[in-house]
């Protein structure tokens, strides 16, 4: 007979932390996908701000979140582009994406006249 005591705990400690960064890479990525649906509601944020004529309140709210805002005319339309960097921490995305991620999001919305 065989002693095969160890071979299910050798075979656990080499997949183990292949599937460590696997999960950790899976809870980057949900967290990439927040962030970028949560820049979303920020757009949505400022564009009210932008309609309601409040350019002082965008201006605070863009600092205060750290988010970076460009603006480009389109004949009578006004581009919104907001940006946000977001650190990756997983090994497999950091190597695919690198270090900071950039995640933007933009709006077409008619000119304030």
């Amino acid at each position: 007979m065989n002693d095969n005591k160890g071979q299910a705990l050798v075979e656990f400690v080499i997949i183990l932390p292949i599937l460590l960064l696997i999960l950790i890479s899976i809870m980057d990525f949900g967290n990439i996908l927040y962030k970028k649906y949560s820049l979303e509601n920020d757009l949505d944020v400022v564009v009210d701000m932008y309609n309601s004529n409040d350019y002082d309140s965008i201006n605070d709210y863009v600092n205060n979140n750290n988010i970076e805002i460009n603006y480009s005319d389109k004949d009578n339309l006004l581009v919104i582009n907001i940006k946000k960097d977001i650190n990756v921490l997983s090994p497999i995305l950091r190597a695919i994406m690198g270090k900071n991620y950039e995640i933007d999001v933009s709006r077409s919305i008619y000119k304030n006249e």
